[in-house]
Parts: C-alpha cells; structure tokens; sequence
C-alpha cells in the first residue's frame, strides 16, 4: 500500500492585503481633493459664493485627507492656521481683490485651490423706516422722517463694517438763506464725526443695514422766514454728507462719495425732504403726524 501524500502548505504571500494594511504605508491619497466653501452669513442665500465683503467668514472643507492650508494669493486670516485639518475659517480683511487659498492633503501631494473676489463697500442709500410717519405740523410747511442706511453691493454681507458720519455745514438760498454754515449734527470738535454703527441685517433688495436710525428733518418754516399762507417764499439747501466705513477691529477709515441732504420749499407749501436718493414729502395743510 503507498501512504496518502501530505499536501505542503503554500508559503505566505510577500505582497499585504490591500485591506490589511501594515505600518510605516503611506495612506491611500484622495487625489481630488475637492473643496466646499460655505459663508458664516446666510445670507445673501447663495451661501457657496465666491464674491465676498470685505471682513466676511467664510467656512472652506476639504474631502478625503486633512490638509495644510494656505493664502497664496491676497490677504487674509485662516483659523486654525497651522496644522492639517479638514475644514478651516477663512476671514477677508479690509482690501479689496482677488485671494485664493490652497489646500494640500495629507500624505500625498494632492492639493486644490479656490480663489474669492473680495469687495469693498461701494455706496449708500436711505430708506423710510417701515411702519414710521412723517413728522409734520398741519399750517406750517415742513417736513421730517426716520431713515434707515442701506449699503451696497447687494450681493455680498458687510456685517462686519461700522459707519460713521462727519458733519458738515448747511449751504442754503432764497428764505432760508442765512441758515447757511450751521452744521448738520453739531459733533463735538475736533473730529466733528458721529460714533461708529455697526451695520447687521442684510436683505438681497436692500443690502446691509445699520443699526441706527436717522433723523431728516426740515423743521418747520417759521412765518418770518416762508410767509403765513401760500404763495409761500422759496428756499433751498443741502448738507454735503460724507459717511464713513471702516472694517471692526481696523483701523484704517474710508470714505463714502458724499451725497447730498436736501430740502426745498415751494411756493404752494410742499415741503421736500432728501437723502439717499429718499425723497418724502408733505404739504403745509396736512394733519400734523408724527414718526
């Protein structure tokens, strides 16, 4: 009889399971290294938008291997800004222009870029308060609102902007002519300038919006300066405003273009009040109302 034959067992492979994977192995690469950005403002809605205020956060995520971070273009902050990581915050300053960032993952040589436009506030209009009167006294012509600052581009949020206005002297003609040099808001010397608001809710019709609300006021006609009754005497001025703006925790300030506070008294008795491309309007025998 021949005796059964033993099998050898067959040597173990040189060669590691793929999915046991042994030490010192570098570890896979994703070589894709896709990122997201998202902004800390909601809104406007589009919160995966490149253009961004100057001073906006903005939330960037990397998929597969953590990564190192960087600005390579333009200025800014990241936090954290050292280390790998999976997501960081990146933070516009106050300069306007083109900033790209790169992400470098882990381990392996991938990397991505993203690259925000950066914009600086470019004006501002005004708009009545909603749910606010007019100010007005029924007999005299005169007329006075509440106003709330808008800034723009609409498309992007400066909620981390503060404004302030300076004062400025009134330039007038006709019955109200010698009111001319008298200063809008009488701040005290030597700035001459308001304290600084900070602007907050964002809408995408209307912008950012201050916190503050704004006083326009003709104040009423005396019967020296207009006359008792129509015809009334005309007159016209204007405060020539600058606003200013600055990024919080900045310091360096910039101005607006000026715009104009107007007011204009016709001779029927209609009373114009305007700023910020607002205009409202009463006539002398309205009701008196208030804001």
């Amino acid at each position: 009889m021949c005796k059964s034959e033993t099998k050898t067992p067959p040597k173990p492979s040189t060669t590691p399971s793929s999915s046991q994977p042994t030490s010192g192995v570098t570890p896979p690469c994703h070589p894709n290294c896709t990122l997201a950005s998202q902004t800390i403002a909601t809104s406007p809605t589009n919160r995966a938008r490149t253009k961004i205020g100057v001073g906006e956060e903005v939330k960037l995520t990397v998929t597969g291997n953590p990564a190192t971070w960087a600005i390579t273009s333009g200025t800014g902050t990241l936090s954290p800004s050292s280390g790998t990581h999976n997501s960081v915050t990146f933070t516009a300053d106050e300069n306007a222009g083109s900033v790209t960032i790169t992400a470098t993952g882990s381990g392996c040589s991938c990397s991505n870029s993203i690259t925000f436009n950066v914009v600086r506030p470019s004006d501002w209009t005004m708009k009545r308060k909603p749910g606010t009167n007019l100010r007005h006294t029924h007999g005299r012509p005169g007329c006075g609102w509440r106003g709330i600052m808008h800034v723009h581009p609409n498309d992007v949020n400066f909620y981390r902007v503060e404004v302030r206005e300076k004062d400025s002297q009134f330039v007038a003609t006709g019955c109200i002519s010698h009111f001319s040099g008298d200063y809008h808001g009488n701040y005290p010397p030597p700035d001459r300038v308001s304290g600084w608001i900070p602007l907050r809710a964002h809408t995408d019709a209307g912008g950012t919006e201050w916190t503050g609300i704004d006083k326009i006021d003709t104040g009423d006609y005396s019967v020296a300066d207009a006359g008792a009754a129509p015809p009334f005497k005309i007159g016209s001025g204007y405060f020539p405003i600058t606003m200013q703006w600055r990024v919080v925790g900045k310091a360096n300030i910039r101005d607006f273009a000026n715009v104009r506070q107007e007011e204009e008294l016709f001779d029927t008795g209609r009373c114009e009040s305007r700023k910020g491309s607002n205009t409202e309007f009463t006539k002398y025998d309205d009701p008196t109302s208030t804001p």
